[in-house]
């Protein structure tokens, strides 16, 4: 009989974790999420973070830093280049930055 309820705990355990995995959805997760302000972790399909990456979601780019970490209402040098991200995380382009600074369709900073 404990014999029984050990197996049975166990099949339990196994079909909530798998369900678990099963269920993982790809997208933007919020670390801060307020009216003014976002700062994102991206979440892929396997459970993991994107880490120093680019991603183009939601009709916006953003980047996500080393420790996984949206870029929020700052400048970033990435791969030797300047890009702003406002106070939402999503890197501007074709306008000017907060600060007075252009910045090109690519995001990059226009010297």
């Amino acid at each position: 009989m404990k014999k029984n309820k050990l197996v049975t705990l166990f099949a339990l355990l196994i079909s909530i974790f798998t369900s678990f995995t099963v269920c993982a959805q790809e997208g933007l997760g919020a670390l801060k999420y307020t009216d003014t302000d976002r700062v994102w972790v991206y979440v892929q399909e396997d459970g993991t973070k994107l880490i120093s990456q680019w991603k183009y979601t939601k009709e916006n780019w953003y980047y996500f830093d080393e420790n996984g970490e949206s870029k929020q209402s700052t400048w970033a040098q990435i791969d030797g280049k300047w890009y702003y991200f406002d106070n939402f995380s999503r890197m501007l382009h074709d306008t000017t930055t907060p600060d007075g600074y252009t910045v090109g369709s690519d995001g990059v900073w226009v010297q």
